[in-house]
């Protein structure tokens, strides 16, 4: 637990939850370090599921490439402090307090260190705007999230936003995000664990993700290397043209993962996946 109180000037005691994933047998840390950020109704167990085999365990594959992986919950999810009341969040003062854990961890490493960060759906539009604010990471990865007008499954935007609550902590409508999330060969009994194992939302940032043209701005001032992930079922209806909104970048890629939804890391091609990061990685260090 972080307590990143200081970062976010809120008036009373703010906790950032995480998990620091280290390489077996390393007598030092090592010099890749990902900082990995989840999705709307997700917490950092996303990258680790508990409650499936370890073949599906981000964390894992990418330590055993001997990099270290730091997961978060974000603040208002998971085992993360909840602000009362929610409306008194923003997206700038959870950028900082993601930027504070991030800081807290890199400090105490041993040695030098290159920090990818990495976002996926929600938490992409959150990597964009933490790397936006606070330019402490040495490349971005973006998964899932779409600066194009989004496509949502079986439902859509409109809808959504119809449903949010003024404030507060919600859940995700998790049924009509199936088609979107998991690709056909994903097992029933995980969909149904995944959905089960699922947080609360704030409020501040269901409404934040629902606004076209969100990020747009933060995304054009990054100025370090980008990668944009989408699967063959994902957000985005048009994934090429994701890459010029990263503007001021000196490198922006694009990743199709194929026979994949979404949630990538529960796909069947997920190790297709996790290498294709892990060779970006290594090509823009």
């Amino acid at each position: 637990m972080l307590d990143v109180t200081s970062s976010t000037g809120l008036d009373e005691k703010v906790m950032i939850a995480a998990s620091l994933h280290l390489p077996d047998g390393m007598t030092k840390r090592p010099s890749q370090l990902v900082f990995a950020i989840h999705g709307g109704g997700y917490h950092r167990g996303y990258w680790d599921p508990g409650f499936a085999d370890e073949s599906y365990s981000f964390a894992h594959w990418f330590t055993e490439q001997g990099k270290a992986v730091l997961t978060i919950d974000m603040l208002g999810m998971g085992q993360s402090s909840k602000p009362e009341p929610e409306d008194k969040l923003s997206g700038t003062i959870i950028a900082a307090a993601h930027a504070d854990a991030l800081r807290q961890v890199v400090s105490r490493w041993d040695g030098p260190v290159s920090v990818t960060g990495m976002g996926h759906s929600m938490g992409g539009m959150m990597i964009i705007a933490q790397a936006a604010a606070f330019p402490e990471m040495d490349r971005v990865a973006v998964l899932g999230w779409a600066n194009e007008p989004m496509i949502l499954g079986d439902t859509d935007v409109a809808s959504l936003q119809a449903d949010l609550i003024p404030s507060g902590y919600l859940a995700t409508p998790r049924l009509p995000m199936r088609k979107l999330f998991y690709w056909d060969d994903v097992p029933l009994d995980l969909i149904e664990a995944d959905e089960a194992n699922a947080s609360t939302t704030p409020a501040t940032l269901g409404k934040n993700a629902l606004t076209p043209g969100i990020v747009h701005d933060a995304s054009a001032s990054i100025s370090v290397p980008v990668l944009v992930v989408q699967s063959e079922i994902d957000t985005s209806p048009a994934p090429d043209k994701e890459l010029a909104y990263f503007s001021a970048s000196p490198s922006v890629e694009l990743q199709i993962l194929k026979s994949a939804a979404h949630c990538q890391n529960f796909a069947g091609t997920r190790e297709t996946h996790w290498s294709q990061l892990n060779d970006w990685i290594d090509r823009t260090s």
